[in-house]
């Protein structure tokens, strides 16, 4: 699990749809969100201009706190982040690794497994059935 660590508190971070529903109500949609997060220009993406920028921090800020409170709550702590407290736990040489660990762990949050059974059974049942054909044909 990826986590943030705030002036010498480790804070663990997690990304449910649950957190996504909180994300788009505090900042925006997801797409925006990420955008305003990362300090980009939501109008255009390859502007960086917002990075370090009151609009750029706001959205870290609320980001961390619903990540962060997220994991605290799952690690039966209290989840007790505030903006305020969120962004004076983070030098600004620290901003860029701040935003690294965020998308860690939405990336984290989004990925899934195929449980072991699933595995096993045919992907395409096509497929499948022209591999046997062919097999009875060699």
């Amino acid at each position: 699990m990826a986590s943030i660590t705030l002036k010498g508190r480790e804070i663990p971070l997690e990304y449910t749809t649950y957190e996504m529903k909180l994300i788009q109500e505090a900042i925006g949609p997801l797409g925006v969100a990420i955008k305003l997060a990362t300090g980009r220009n939501p109008e255009d993406e390859k502007d960086m201009g917002q990075f370090g920028g009151a609009a750029h921090l706001d959205a870290l800020a609320k980001l961390i706190v619903i990540l962060g409170n997220a994991g605290l709550e799952s690690a039966g702590k209290e989840p007790d982040l505030t903006e305020k407290a969120v962004l004076k736990g983070i030098r600004p040489d620290e901003i860029y690794l701040a935003v690294n660990v965020c998308m860690d762990a939405m990336t984290e949050g989004m990925k899934s497994e195929i449980p072991e059974e699933k595995k096993e059974g045919p992907v395409d049942v096509t497929l499948e059935e022209m591999t046997k054909k062919k097999e009875k044909e060699s």
